[in-house]
């Protein structure tokens, strides 16, 4: 066993379990081009038992139905979700689009329904803390000069297939301020991503929904389309912030979704 498992098993041993996911409802807030979030309880129990009383005499069931894109709320984007000039990781991404999601993508390139359970070391890079905040201003443009500060601050390093976790806080307008999250949010800048890409961690999740300031494309393309990092959007680290636990074990479970290019998941650290 190495010794990476070995750290990951004695933390999980001992561990607090943080849910780094966002709720999610109908009105929920999600970025404007995209088509809304949308949950109705499609069957009721008193029709149902009607239904069943013949075969099941006082039996009843009910079924939620769910309409979204996959980028609603806490979700998980691979490298085909973007693209630099109808490319990911030099790849033409049209050749392997159809209705019904991509196929024959090259190894390199996967579909959500291809990307493995993931357990990863976690790094909390806590910008907010470093920089002696309760939020981030807004509009802030995290630089590469933030993250290394704020990692020699907590005495980390981030290492090759690591999963890393910025906190700018504002997550905690998720719930309660669709406007100031959507539209007034602090992220990463172009420079801080190429920072983090040079480090190669497997995944880089953020606590807002558009990850980057103030050119958030760019900061996909960066992450996604040139380097091939998973991203993780829209989580809540508000609990793993307060704790300051800034390295941990996150698990992440994308759903299974053939030819899909993200998936809504709950994400959750060990620490």
């Amino acid at each position: 066993m190495s010794d990476r498992a070995v750290e990951i098993l004695n933390v999980i041993g001992n561990a607090k379990v943080y849910d780094l996911g966002q709720p999610y409802w109908s009105g929920m807030p999600v970025h404007p081009a995209d088509p809304p979030f949308q949950f109705f309880l499609y069957r009721y129990h008193e029709h149902t038992k009607k239904l069943f009383d013949s075969i099941a005499p006082g039996f009843s069931d009910s079924i939620g139905l769910l309409v979204t894109s996959m980028h609603a709320g806490t979700h998980f984007d691979t490298p085909i979700h973007m693209a630099r000039d109808l490319k990911s990781l030099n790849q033409d991404l049209t050749k392997f689009e159809q209705d019904k999601g991509y196929v024959g993508l090259p190894a390199e390139l996967k579909s959500v329904d291809q990307v493995p359970p993931l357990v990863k070391r976690g790094i909390l890079l806590d910008v907010v803390s470093y920089k002696g905040q309760d939020i981030l201003p807004e509009r802030y443009e995290i630089t590469p000069e933030d993250l290394d500060e704020t990692a020699k601050l907590e005495r980390v390093n981030i290492e090759k297939d690591d999963c890393v976790l910025i906190r700018t806080g504002y997550s905690r307008f998720f719930t309660t301020d669709s406007d100031a999250y959507l539209h007034k949010y602090a992220g990463l800048g172009a420079r801080a991503a190429r920072w983090l890409a040079e480090r190669r961690p497997s995944i880089v999740g953020i606590d807002n929904l558009a990850a980057g300031v103030p050119k958030p494309f760019e900061v996909h393309n960066i992450l996604l389309s040139d380097n091939g990092i998973f991203m993780m959007k829209s989580l809540n680290l508000e609990e793993l912030g307060k704790d300051k636990k800034y390295t941990s074990v996150v698990v992440v479970l994308p759903l299974k979704i053939k030819g899909g290019e993200a998936s809504l998941v709950r994400p959750v650290a060990f620490a």
